[in-house]
């Protein structure tokens, strides 16, 4: 699949490098016939639910993004120069967009998305702290909702989940009013749609990618990207608010792979399976005992699970293909 992408993805690159400014800043303009922008062609983001961020900082956003993946891809291929090159091209549209977008006086990339933006490319440090405050303050001021359009949603949980908000990322999922997931539920839905209001299509994609933050980062399965395909999976379960449970599977190309966690009476429970000819990483969260047993053995009499290390909060084990169930007191 890469390689048949591979030669487009470059020649994309490419045209994008053509509405490239001096400053690195990339703005397409494509013009029609009779010489007017054509708005379509020249979206920034789309849909929120109030200001959009600037055009300009989502097509910069996007050529970092779009080199960041080529960069990965061609390393993928065995093409380590153009590799270089490409990395070398997101760090400094990275640069760019930080000495463009950053409001130093308020420490802060703005509203609408600007901050998930600049946190999905990495912030500098000593800029991180100032930016997380703007964007706890941001989310505060909205009541606790996602202020983001279709490209700042897609980054809006997983962003705030990677960064120590956790909570605020579980809160603004479940909100039962607009603008959220939930009150397309609460008015019947049973697929995503294309505002957060009730206009438009009743069936669209543009929000779908705010909801990978369900297996990614709640029920925590994940594809190491240096194993792919599901070769080594990771098992990070991340529970929020009031979920005691959580279940998912997803068949991979080696078979059924998924994790079912539940967490009751200060115990957590952890059941994950790993097809045939994989392995895995496993995050147990330690709870107040920090004793941790493993289809009612403790783990350390079992010699088929590796333990790896203690961090932050967490006990990691390794394991091979099958299925387990992991209890932490």
């Amino acid at each position: 699949m890469l390689s048949d992408n591979y030669e487009g993805m470059k020649e994309y690159i490419r045209y994008m490098q053509t509405w490239v400014d001096e400053d690195g800043i990339m703005f397409s303009k494509r013009t029609g016939n009779d010489g007017k922008v054509l708005k379509w062609f020249n979206l920034g983001d789309w849909v929120a639910p109030g200001n959009l961020p600037p055009d300009e900082m989502v097509h910069t956003f996007y050529l970092w993004r779009c080199a960041d993946l080529t960069a990965q891809t061609a390393k993928a291929l065995g093409k380590n120069e153009e590799s270089e090159k490409y990395l070398e091209l997101a760090e400094e549209t990275k640069k760019a967009f930080h000495k463009r977008f950053y409001d130093a006086e308020n420490g802060t990339y703005g509203k609408a998305g600007g901050n998930i933006f600049a946190l999905k490319m990495g912030v500098p440090a000593d800029q991180y702290q100032r930016v997380i405050a703007a964007l706890k303050a941001n989310i505060k001021e909205n009541n606790g909702h996602l202020d983001t359009g279709i490209f700042g949603t897609q980054f809006f949980f997983e962003v705030l989940t990677e960064n120590g908000m956790h909570d605020l990322a579980y809160e603004a999922m479940n909100k039962r009013e607009e603008p959220g997931y939930g009150r397309w539920l609460e008015l019947g839905s049973t697929t995503t749609r294309e505002q957060w209001s009730e206009e438009g299509s009743h069936n669209h994609p543009m929000f779908g990618g705010g909801l990978v933050w369900y297996y990614r980062k709640l029920a925590g399965m994940n594809a190491d990207p240096n194993h792919p395909g599901y070769r080594h999976i990771i098992f990070k379960p991340q529970p929020a608010g009031d979920v005691t449970y959580v279940k998912y599977f997803n068949e991979t190309s080696y078979g059924k792979a998924g994790i079912h966690w539940e967490k009751k009476d200060g115990q957590f429970t952890i059941q994950v399976e790993v097809p045939v000819g994989c392995t895995a990483t496993v995050y147990v969260p330690l709870m107040s005992v920090k004793q941790i047993n493993e289809n009612g053995k403790p783990v350390s009499e079992l010699k088929e699970i590796e333990f790896l290390k203690d961090e932050n909060g967490f006990r990691l084990f390794k394991v091979v293909s099958g299925t387990y169930e992991f209890l932490s007191l």
